[in-house]
């Protein structure tokens, strides 16, 4: 069974991380996102954000968040 990656969209909050954000930069069209869609905050340097809400590419596009940064 092959999992697709999740592909962060739109804006999303400066301190998010990931090591697909840096692997698929400049990705083509119809390429493949490569790695492991674990994701973490630059400011905690754990998978929760300051608000203590969890950091994946849906939650962390939210603006309304306390901490979420504009990029």
């Amino acid at each position: 069974m092959q999992h697709e990656l999740e592909v962060v969209q739109g804006e999303r909050c400066r301190h998010l991380l990931s090591k697909g954000l840096f692997l698929n930069a400049g990705l083509a069209p119809g390429e493949h996102a490569t790695g492991d869609g674990n994701f973490w905050c630059a400011n905690t340097q754990t998978t929760y954000g300051p608000d203590k809400g969890f950091c994946n590419g849906e939650d962390c596009t939210v603006a309304t968040r306390s901490c979420y940064e504009t990029p």
